[in-house]
């Protein structure tokens, strides 16, 4: 089976924190298959308002060139629970991407405007994030867990009961490691697959940290199944 090298967390100019925003689709594009990509996971902050033209963007390359990136649009949702927090990344095919994210925010009571476009990065939901997970996966996504082992001042999730709880949650397809080998002892207990995650905010970073994926060809479904069975490795270990 052949194996693709995926980013599966990025940030676009559609984030405020977005450190280049005048940044085009097809820049982006470039960018990732530049950096030896062959997936690219585009989640904006509560939205995937880029999503269409990232995906328009990698079939106009593709069609001019031959150099195909799948673009899979979702969202990071920052779900805050009894004191814990936890970045939920989701994402959704392509043909249906924002029609089951609205249904996603929809579903956890969260109405438009969600916050300004400056706030956004900053904009907290309080709901237990097992039941987004659960929500997303319901909604035919998939539900990751984004940089678990980075410090927020002096909170990580890696650190909290919230973070176990997640890691037995069945429809958690993937938790996201900066440094997956600095605990080695935690991963290797765990059932969702373990990736790693740019969280790129440029185009410079985009493939900086990235995992090998085995699936049987380049679309939202073989990645699914993929994540669901565990054919990964982030590229550190490998």
């Amino acid at each position: 089976m052949p194996a693709f090298s995926a980013d599966l967390h990025n940030h676009t100019p559609a984030s405020a924190d977005y450190r280049r925003p005048e940044t085009m689709p097809r820049q982006i594009v470039e960018a990732a298959l530049d950096a030896g990509l062959h997936v690219y996971g585009a989640t904006d902050h509560f939205s995937c308002g880029l999503g269409r033209a990232l995906i328009d963007a990698a079939d106009a390359v593709a069609a001019e060139t031959g150099r195909r990136l799948l673009v899979v649009s979702g969202a990071e949702l920052r779900i805050t629970f009894r004191g814990d927090e936890a970045h939920i990344t989701a994402l959704y095919p392509a043909e249906r991407n924002e029609a089951l994210f609205q249904a996603t925010l929809e579903i956890l009571g969260i109405t438009s405007p969600i916050a300004t476009h400056e706030d956004m990065p900053y904009f907290t939901w309080e709901h237990d994030p097992v039941d987004v997970c659960r929500i997303i996966e319901a909604l035919g996504g998939v539900a990751m867990v984004a940089h678990a082992d980075r410090a927020f001042g002096d909170y990580r999730l890696i650190d909290s009961p919230l973070f176990w709880r997640l890691a037995e949650e069945p429809t958690v397809s993937a938790i996201d490691f900066l440094d997956p080998a600095a605990h080695r002892d935690v991963v290797a207990g765990l059932r969702p697959s373990i990736i790693r995650c740019s969280d790129s905010h440029c185009c410079d970073d985009i493939g900086m940290r990235r995992s090998l994926v085995a699936m049987e060809e380049l679309s939202f479904h073989s990645l699914k199944t993929a994540l669901a069975a565990g054919t990964v490795v982030p590229e550190v270990l490998v």
